[in-house]
Parts: structure tokens; C-alpha cells; sequence
């Protein structure tokens, strides 16, 4: 027993200290946000050619197991087919360049009238000029940096006159879909480049959240459908609640095998401590203008008129769900799935949540081999406030959870 009491105030003192050195960095990380919220460092649209890196790891693993004067020898013979690319990509530019001109002067066409190439705008992520990069960097002011590799192409890039494009982006959704922040910008970037024929694909990882912030992310979805440009998600781990509010937006959504899809429903927790605070003689004033202003709350009295009306509002939001869904995919049973739950990937197909199971990694692999696929991401890079406060948080947890697993193993053992 008296092990059982030190080992209690050992953990309650452990427990003390962690919290409140999160509390410090935490109030540290807020008033450092606060202070440089005006000075903030802008991000940037980073773009990666994903036929190329996919081309790389493919040459890296065959160049391994080939002898070193083999590997220098089809170094060689790369470069030279390079060279000639690049001077058949550049006589076809002025080609192309000429015919705007001639039918200008043969149409008796203004001036100042424009003969911008048509074709030119798919060069604000995928520049023709520099076919040999595997990634780059778009500046908000419109720069760019490319990083080159001269010596690790083999020649085996696919045709220059490939005119489908596939943008790739990502989002991670937490429970306040804080990921949509980042997704507006890609889209943005993607939107003013991609055209009809093009193809976007969304990697959706999320079990769902605050109605208002994954809305507003299938509202960003929808701005693709709007552009004409095919959308489709893929969902490998997870797409459920509010994660498949933003899937059902697209042309087509995928989804590994045992990847979780559907969870068309709502639910709403709020504790509530009124009788505690009752039990203490605390008394809680809850004022309000509006018969409906406060339905439920946590420290005042709740009546049954506000839960009625809470479960009206819930029900209300459910509706829109379904009626949203059921927008984007006319096919679907919504009231068949609309109960809450969630299935893996074969039964989803089942229920045409889904149009098919397959990884966005097998995807976009099929999709090099007749598309140019970018993958888009907008970065913002961190102060050394936030790195130093993240290395912080994450080794004072690292050392609170080997705490906590040496006292339970401890425990254990006196038990034992």
C-alpha cells in the first residue's frame, strides 16, 4: 500500500511538471505568434515533376547493380539525348511562336492585338525550358528556382508533345480542417494554369471535424469542378465524415482496399457541470437576447426545450450532409448510407461510395505514362521560435511517456 501512495505522488508530481511546461511554451508560442503575426514570413508554391522522381528511384535501383563503366557510359548517352531534346523542343517553340504571327498579318489583325501562344500558360509549373529539373520553387513574386541534375537523366523521358496534365495535392485534415488553409492556395495556383483536359487529384486523409471547416474545404473542391477540370480523390488511409463531404465533390474517388470511407452523420458532446457547480453553491447567470440564442450549455441549467432544439439543429446539419452528397452523386443511395457508420474499401464500392480500389500511389504511377504529374504543395517555412518550441514539446513528451512507462512498469512489478 505504501508503494501505491508513492507511486501516486510521484505520478502527480510528474504529471504537475509536464503540464506546466506546456502551459509556459504554449503561452510563449501565442505571445511570440502575436507579436510577429505582421512580420510573418509569406510562403511559396513548391511544384515536383513526379515522372522524374519517379524516373530517378527507378535509374538509382537498375544503376546499382550495374558496373561503374556501364553507369558512365549511359550517363554519357543521356546527356547527348538531352542536348538533342533540347534543340528539338527548341525549333518547335519558334515553329509554334511563327503561326500567331503569320495569321495576324493575314487576317489584317490590330496591332496591339494579342498573339500570346496558347499553350503558354502550361508553363507556369512545368517550364518546357528546363526538362531536366525534379523539383521546383514558385516565389510569390512570380520567380522561380529549379534543381538540376545533369547527370542522373538517362534519356528515358516520356514524349515533350505530352499536352495532359495531372496536379497532385495533399490534405491532412485535423479536427478543425486547419489543412484547408494551405489547400485554397494550391488550388489557386493550380487554377491558373490548368485547363480543360487536365487533372487534378486529391489525396484525402481525414476522420472529419467542425462542419464549417471541412464545408469550406468541398467548397474549394468544387471551385476545380467549376473550372471544368476533372477531379479526382483518392483516399488510402481514411475519408470519413466531414473527410467525405470533401470526396464526394469529385469525378472520381478511389480508395485503397481497407481504406475507411463514408460516416455520413453528425454528433454533438457537450459535458455539462451545473450540478457540481449547484452541490458548492456556485451559482452560474447565463444571459441571452433570442428565445434560441443558447440551446445547451456547459456550467448553467439545461431544459429539455433546449436539448429539443439542439437535436432540431443537429438533425438540420445531417440533412444538409446528405443533400450535399447527394448533389455531387445523383447514383448514390444517400438514405442507405446516411446512418453514421463507415465502411472499408470493398464494401464502400459496394455501396458506390467509391469508384474504385486502388492506391494513389498505383494511380498516379499509371497516370506517368501518358501525363506530365506535378505534385503541388504550398510551404510555409517556420521561424526558429516555432522549430526551437516544437523540439521542445516533442522532447518533454518523448520524456513524460518514458516516465509514465517506467512507473507502470514498476507498478506492475510490485503488483506482481
Amino acid at each position: 500500500m505504501e508503494f501505491l501512495f508513492d507511486y501516486l505522488g510521484f505520478l502527480a508530481k510528474t504529471t504537475t511538471v509536464v503540464v506546466a511546461a506546456l502551459i509556459v511554451l504554449s503561452s510563449i508560442a501565442a505571445m511570440s505568434a502575436q507579436r510577429m503575426m505582421r512580420s510573418a514570413p509569406k510562403g511559396h508554391i513548391e511544384v515536383t515533376a513526379l515522372n522524374e522522381h519517379l524516373q530517378d528511384m527507378q535509374r538509382a535501383l537498375e544503376e546499382a547493380a550495374l558496373p561503374p563503366a556501364v553507369v558512365k557510359k549511359r550517363r554519357k548517352n543521356a546527356a547527348k539525348e538531352r542536348k538533342r531534346q533540347r534543340k528539338d523542343k527548341t525549333r518547335k517553340e519558334k515553329a509554334r511562336a511563327k503561326h500567331p504571327v503569320e495569321r495576324q498579318s493575314s487576317e489584317n489583325a490590330a496591332p496591339d492585338q494579342d498573339t500570346t501562344d496558347q499553350d503558354a500558360p502550361e508553363q507556369a509549373l512545368a517550364p518546357e525550358n528546363a526538362p531536366e529539373h525534379s523539383a521546383g520553387v514558385v516565389h510569390g513574386d512570380g520567380t522561380a528556382d529549379r534543381n538540376e541534375d545533369t547527370d542522373r537523366n538517362d534519356g528515358t523521358d516520356r514524349n515533350d508533345d505530352t499536352d495532359r496534365r495531372v496536379f497532385v495535392l495533399n490534405f491532412n485534415g485535423d479536427m478543425a480542417a486547419s489543412g484547408v488553409e494551405a489547400l485554397r492556395r494550391e488550388i489557386s495556383a493550380v487554377l491558373g494554369t490548368a485547363s480543360v483536359g487536365d487533372e487534378v487529384v486529391v489525396r484525402v486523409e481525414s476522420a472529419g471535424g467542425m462542419v464549417h471547416g471541412y464545408g469550406l474545404g468541398a467548397s474549394q473542391l468544387a471551385r476545380i469542378r467549376s473550372h471544368g477540370v476533372s477531379l479526382t480523390v483518392a483516399i488510402d488511409k481514411v475519408a470519413a465524415s466531414g473527410g467525405y463531404l470533401m470526396a464526394a465533390v469529385a469525378n472520381r474517388i478511389l480508395a485503397a482496399p481497407f481504406a475507411v470511407v463514408g460516416s455520413i452523420g453528425d454528433v454533438a458532446q457537450i459535458p455539462n457541470v451545473h450540478r457540481l457547480l449547484k452541490k458548492h453553491d456556485v451559482d452560474v447567470e447565463v444571459l441571452t437576447a433570442g428565445r434560441f440564442k443558447r440551446t445547451l450549455d456547459m456550467l448553467g441549467e439545461n431544459t429539455e426545450q433546449g436539448r429539443e432544439k439542439f437535436r432540431e439543429e443537429l438533425q438540420d446539419v445531417h440533412a444538409l450532409f446528405q443533400e450535399y452528397v447527394a448533389n455531387w452523386r445523383p447514383a448514390l443511395d444517400v438514405e442507405t448510407v446516411s446512418t453514421g457508420e463507415a465502411w472499408y474499401g470493398q464494401r464502400a464500392l459496394d455501396r458506390a461510395l467509391v469508384d474504385e480500389l486502388t492506391t494513389s500511389d498505383e494511380y498516379l504511377a499509371r497516370a506517368c505514362n501518358d501525363a506530365d504529374v506535378f505534385e503541388v504543395c504550398w510551404v510555409e517555412p517556420k521561424r526558429p521560435i516555432d522549430k526551437l518550441l516544437s523540439q521542445a514539446a516533442a522532447a518533454l513528451g518523448k520524456t513524460a511517456g518514458k516516465a509514465l512507462d517506467a512507473l507502470l512498469e514498476r507498478t506492475t512489478n510490485g503488483i506482481r
